[in-house]
């Protein structure tokens, strides 16, 4: 919470109040009141999976498949980018993809798009051979995309000042990952 925020009080009633009911928050201008995070180990709190399966053939090449679930449907993903390693100087061919694809030859990835992951969606596969023996070469996946919902049910649903009357309010909310690596 933000630190003229009533810590003691959001704890016990869930209220986000200001410590000194005489001070107040700045006007007109946007701020954080409230952020939260989630440091898990646990694969049942990561609302989107990555499973990501290199395989040398033998031959000289190595043949990738990724998968991705959504395993929390009621998120609405956009915007996701699945990073993967990929030697450098390599062209990659795939042969399947939902959603769309692009080699960053300069930081040797393959940036595998997809705009939306939702329940309508809810898993996809990019598979692809690229030259090389090296399994572990394509590793670590890195994830990205934002959320417009938060990660539980919670919403603002009103703002009152000290004094008990309405005020009008905005808010933002973004489940946007710091850091989503596959190793």
């Amino acid at each position: 919470t933000h630190p003229k925020v009533d810590k003691k009080r959001f704890q016990s009633d869930a209220v986000i109040a200001l410590k000194d009911a005489s001070g107040s928050f700045p006007l007109s201008q946007p701020i954080g009141v409230l952020k939260w995070r989630i440091v898990s180990s646990n694969e049942e709190d990561i609302p989107l999976t990555i499973n990501c399966w290199p395989s040398a053939t033998g031959n000289g090449t190595v043949d990738v498949n990724i998968e991705y679930e959504l395993t929390n449907t009621k998120l609405e993903l956009e915007g996701v980018v699945v990073s993967v390693p990929i030697p450098p100087g390599a062209q990659p061919t795939v042969s399947d993809v939902d959603g769309v694809y692009e080699v960053d030859r300069a930081r040797s990835t393959l940036e595998w798009q997809i705009p939306t992951i939702d329940a309508s969606n809810a898993n996809g596969s990019l598979d692809f051979s690229v030259p090389g023996d090296d399994s572990g070469a394509f590793f670590p996946v890195m994830v990205s995309f934002v959320c417009k919902k938060p990660y539980f049910d919670i919403e603002v649903t009103s703002v009152t000042s000290a004094d008990s009357q309405d005020v009008d309010f905005s808010h933002t909310v973004a489940l946007i990952p710091e850091q989503y690596a596959v190793i």
